[in-house]
């Protein structure tokens, strides 16, 4: 295979790829974060969680631009994440070629982009799409400050750090690399007052958008306030963080790296493409000397250190329930090894090729399918509207979307049983349904319902998009 015919292979592939992340942008907010970002398009509110705190401005914003073209606030959020991951493929070829040569740098921006869950979450209405998008620009101006020490080099990866910060707060590990930057400098002579003044800028690009969530507010007392809320917020049950978990650390490891990381991130699920990725890390171990692997380590220092951080920070501070809080480690993982691969072997770029291509085929029934199936939640939603009136249906947190659908019956979010016990006594006159969700938590906190529920039906979407509501079961309250 001819250079020219590869090139213009991995042109058709990224051509494709965007295309079809446009064509198939979920109009769905079928989660509770996902429409507290689609009800901030229509009026910015904090305390209103239209956000959720840390309010997530410049994605909301981006989100907000798009929507003045796109009439629906999901699909112009989703919009807005395929803008931000096909803007980062100028970043990662930047950073490839740093240690391959052009055709190989392309190679590895078709393979990394073709990735079919970073299609998935650039194709929903989260902010992961558009922060992956960020940390790229960002990974790469902080290389670049390495090797040029005029003050733009400088103050650019501060810019874009604050960027990422105000699309997606949880990427804070990544401030590790600034830090490691200037500790470099400061051994290579960068004076102390200069490493201040850059500190400063750091301070002053973050508080640009601190500021502008303060403002929101009203005062900084009700923002710290909020912020405090979140912060213990995030450190219970709801929260997901190993604090409260409950679950054995190796557990919790092993579903970060192979479900999460390998299975999920690198793959996406597909048994064709874990058998092709391990057939292509055979061959790459059987391949390369230890050499090679020395170079690796070397020429990907930061990267693999940044991602053991963010390891780190996962695995005891984030829910591990959703793989998309893991992404970002399969994202420098995998950049580091197609890198690796496509400088070192002519062999190797064809493989990466064909897997971009592989991966090409698997995305496209699966973004077709996020687009265009309806989630579990909606699936209940016009369900029980069918249903024989009045009604309501007692769930855990699928209310907020029954909410953001103005469904025509009632619903309320309970966590503890005795608030719903009594709000119960006043439902005599209609038929009470609670989702299985709702159920088991009560189970957790000693009360066992199931005795008393009639199952009505069960609804199914693909857990790739929501592993947490993907599947709900709804069940009826016996007379």
């Amino acid at each position: 295979m001819s250079k020219n015919i590869m090139t213009a292979a991995a042109f058709f592939l990224l051509a494709a790829v965007f295309s079809l992340r446009f064509l198939y942008s979920s109009p769905f907010a079928a989660t509770w974060d996902q429409v507290d970002f689609a009800l901030a398009l229509e009026r910015y509110d904090l305390l209103a969680m239209q956000p959720h705190f840390p309010g997530y401005p410049f994605f909301i914003f981006g989100g907000m631009l798009a929507n003045s073209w796109i009439e629906n606030p999901a699909q112009a959020l989703s919009i807005f994440n395929g803008i931000m991951t096909l803007a980062a493929s100028l970043p990662v070829y930047l950073l490839a070629r740093q240690y391959a040569g052009r055709l190989p740098s392309l190679l590895v921006v078709a393979a990394l982009q073709t990735n079919t869950y970073l299609s998935i979450l650039s194709a929903q209405p989260m902010s992961e799409g558009a922060a992956i998008g960020a940390l790229w620009w960002y990974l790469w101006a902080v290389h670049r400050a390495y090797h040029k020490n005029n003050l733009t080099a400088q103050l650019l990866p501060l810019l874009f750090f604050s960027l990422l910060m105000g699309i997606r707060l949880s990427y804070a590990p990544f401030g590790l690399a600034i830090v490691l930057l200037w500790i470099h400098q400061y051994r290579k002579g960068k004076r102390f007052r200069e490493l201040a003044g850059l500190a400063a800028a750091a301070i002053l690009f973050q508080g640009v958008w601190l500021a502008a969530l303060i403002l929101s507010e009203g005062s900084i007392s009700g923002f710290l306030k909020l912020s405090m809320g979140f912060v213990a917020g995030h450190f219970t049950s709801w929260g997901g963080a190993v604090t409260e978990s409950g679950e054995p650390l190796p557990s919790r490891l092993y579903r970060l790296t192979v479900h999460n990381v390998v299975f999920t991130g690198m793959f996406a699920g597909s048994l064709l493409l874990l058998g092709a990725g391990a057939l292509a890390g055979g061959l790459l171990l059987i391949r390369f000397r230890k050499a090679a692997f020395r170079e690796y380590w070397s020429n990907n220092k930061l990267l693999l250190t940044l991602a053991g951080a963010y390891i780190i920070w996962n695995l005891f501070a984030q829910n591990i329930d959703k793989p998309r809080h893991s992404f970002p480690i399969a994202m420098l993982l995998l950049f580091s090894l197609f890198t690796m691969a496509a400088a070192k072997s002519a062999k190797a770029q064809y493989a990466l090729i064909l897997f971009a291509g592989l991966q090409l085929a698997v995305s496209v029934p699966i973004l077709k399918e996020q687009a265009e199936k309806k989630p579990a939640v909606y699936q209940m939603a016009e369900y029980l509207e069918q249903q024989k009136q009045p009604l309501i249906v007692y769930t855990w947190e699928e209310t907020r979307v029954l909410q953001y659908l103005s469904v025509p019956y009632d619903h309320k979010r309970f966590y503890t049983y005795p608030y719903f016990k009594k709000d119960i006594t006043y439902q005599k006159d209609k038929e009470i349904y609670l989702t299985g969700e709702l159920v088991d938590g009560f189970k957790e906190q000693g009360v066992d319902l199931y005795p008393r529920l009639e199952k009505v039906k069960e609804f199914h979407s693909n857990l790739l998009f929501d592993p947490v509501y993907g599947e709900i079961e709804l069940y009826k309250l016996k007379k």
